[in-house]
């Protein structure tokens, strides 16, 4: 029997070698981008979910930088042309309905890749950033059209901000792995979304400027908050011990005394916020006597944390692919306890709504909440908490 050679093993792989291998490298990417973050994903993990080398990469894509730009564009592009293709409508209530609904099955078909749109604004270089902003500009403004059409008389701040609140519900499902059909997530999701159209907004006092409070005394709370700012300004991976210990007036040793790595500064703020979020929880339900109400003042104490800390949100968003296994997978285990908390209140309130759905509106509920404040100076916690409690009761009539 004659042996094979290494160079009839190389021939045999170029004769089997995909014709669409540039695709499957470019879905891949655009998953693991999106579940780890640009800065925390390597190009040799990218090869290594292909089953491929780094150099075969490279024959199709000359950097990292150039590939996450591809399948941004990627998503964009999928997400022009499902909402391109939804006719003009008579009624905008079901307009908005079928784009959102087109919107959120394109998210479903590229679920693990949806949350780069967390990335892109920081990463991409301007003409790149120009092109996905475009789909996303002309997205806001068709959203923002149908829901003046539907409710004329709602004031531009408010119509713009219903446009932001339908579509992060929509893509909701890109923030969680709950499993659910692709037709009746997308379903699920576009009917609460177009739900917020039906919210009674409270009437919300005139925001004044008010002078920045007082800092921390204490160092480590110092670092802390120090750090928590330049994470969400620049981005944690862009952001080094010495730039923390600059803020509060420390060399880097100093900021070394009270944490032994930036990652661990990064962990005990994510921590402190996650054990907020849980603390609130009980204080929530000790305000309540009804499921209803559990639900209302859940959405309350929630979009009070956010809008008190707007900076954590975002960190929260997309800081957490650079936290150890241990810590990410522990936080994760403390958000899914808090999130079959609420989910539990969701199907008590409306019986109709199995544990999964009620998860997914959970989801939606908080991903709507951070979405708001995050990038939305002086949004007020009542407006969030009232579009945020639409979506878990499925009506608009609590929020006076």
């Amino acid at each position: 029997m004659t042996s094979r050679t290494p160079a009839d093993a190389a021939a045999q792989h170029a004769r089997i070698r995909p014709s669409d291998r540039r695709e499957i490298v470019l879905r891949t990417a655009s998953d693991v981008f999106g579940t780890r973050g640009y800065a925390a994903t390597r190009l040799t993990d990218i090869a290594e979910e292909v089953g491929i080398s780094a150099p075969a990469l490279y024959r199709h894509f000359s950097n990292k930088y150039d590939l996450f730009a591809a399948a941004v564009d990627r998503l964009s592009e999928g997400v022009d042309a499902a909402v391109s293709g939804v006719a003009h409508r008579d009624d905008p209530r079901e307009e908005l309905r079928a784009v959102l609904a087109a919107f959120a099955d394109t998210v479903m078909e590229h679920r693990s890749s949806g949350n780069l749109y967390r990335w892109e604004r920081r990463v991409l270089h301007d003409a790149d950033r120009t092109r996905t902003r475009d789909v996303r500009v002309a997205l806001h403004r068709r959203l923002r059209s149908l829901i003046e059409a539907a409710r004329p008389n709602l004031p531009r701040p408010l119509t713009d901000l219903l446009a932001v609140a339908t579509l992060s519900v929509a893509a909701s499902p890109a923030t969680h792995r709950i499993a659910m059909g692709r037709r009746a997530a997308t379903e699920l999701v576009s009917t609460a979304a177009v739900t917020l159209l039906d919210v009674d907004f409270p009437d919300s006092p005139p925001t004044a400027d008010r002078p920045p409070g007082l800092a921390p005394a204490g160092r480590r709370e110092s670092i802390l908050a120090a750090a928590v700012t330049l994470f969400a300004q620049r981005g944690f991976h862009e952001v080094t011990v010495e730039d923390i210990g600059a803020a509060v007036g420390l060399p880097a040793s100093g900021v070394y005394r009270h944490f032994e790595s930036k990652v661990a500064i990064l962990a005990a703020a994510l921590w402190r916020t996650a054990d907020r979020a849980t603390d609130a929880v009980a204080v929530a339900l000790s305000q309540a006597q009804t499921p209803r109400e559990a639900l209302v003042s859940l959405t309350a104490r929630y979009s009070e944390l956010c809008v008190d800390d707007p900076d954590i949100m975002a960190i929260y968003l997309s800081g957490t692919g650079a936290l150890d296994d241990g810590d990410l997978h522990a936080l994760r285990r403390q958000q899914r306890t808090t999130v079959d908390e609420w989910a539990t209140w969701v199907v008590r309130a409306r019986p109709e709504c199995s544990n999964a759905a009620a998860r997914y509106l959970v989801h939606a509920s908080l991903n709507l909440a951070s979405d708001l404040v995050t990038g939305r100076p002086g949004v007020d916690a009542p407006t969030v908490a009232a579009a945020s409690a639409a979506i878990l009761l499925g009506d608009g009539a609590h929020g006076r």
